[in-house]
């Protein structure tokens, strides 16, 4: 795959209290000038591809708004202050955006893909098709309960977050974005946490790999 990738800590405190020294742009110029991504203020801002386009869009109208789908895979995460962390990953799937959406598009799918090791996953709310729905699956002995916050079809987006502490994450909220580029696909996932008090991010920061990990294998060739 095109690009580069790594996983970086920027900026902030570790809850051990370690200062992290730093925040530094980890994400590479892309070829091609429609698209675009970095870290501005901390926060890392990724356009994608070609904005104008449509998810409906062809693979022929993509390529002909001028991106060459070189966008690198990227894992960071960044301290945000005292007990929050927030993870970016970006990722270009070789798969159309409809193919990947049909995968990814329900949150119960979502996580039977990501975290393969969740057991009882179940709407308790809904089918996921609407806001509001709620998820729970057990992961590790805990109870994870997740609320649709937001879907669309159409743009290939949804949000949700986390209805109350587990496995000592007191608050998340996630969104994941895919968009088209040609017959490939753009990928996004932003989330950012809370931690209980004096809990360390590291074991979960493994865990957020993984399911990045695990999604990119999903539609590896």
């Amino acid at each position: 795959m095109p690009g580069t990738s790594a996983v970086v800590l920027l900026g902030g405190t570790t809850a051990q209290g370690r200062e992290i020294e730093g925040s530094v742009t980890v994400i590479s110029r892309l070829k091609n000038t429609a698209c675009l991504a970095g870290i501005v203020g901390g926060s890392l801002l990724v356009t994608g591809c070609a904005l104008e386009a449509t998810a409906e869009e062809t693979a022929e109208q993509s390529f002909a708004l001028g991106c060459e789908c070189d966008l690198p895979t990227q894992s960071v995460i960044t301290v945000t202050g005292p007990d929050r962390y927030r993870s970016e990953q970006q990722v270009l799937l070789d798969a159309p955006v409809g193919k990947v959406w049909a995968k990814l598009g329900s949150l119960e799918r979502f996580f039977e893909i990501a975290l393969p090791n969740a057991t009882d996953l179940h709407w308790v709310v809904g089918n996921g098709k609407s806001v509001g729905d709620e998820l729970n699956f057990i992961l590790d002995g805990g109870l994870i309960r997740l609320l649709v916050v937001a879907r669309d079809h159409h743009e290939h987006r949804f949000e949700y977050r986390l209805i109350e502490p587990s496995l000592g994450i007191e608050e998340l909220e996630s969104t994941l974005t895919l968009q088209a580029c040609g017959n490939r696909t753009e990928l996004v996932w932003v989330r950012n946490f809370r931690m209980t008090e004096g809990v360390s991010f590291e074991p979960l920061s493994e865990v957020v790999a993984q399911e990045f990990g695990n999604l990119i294998a999903r539609f590896s060739p």
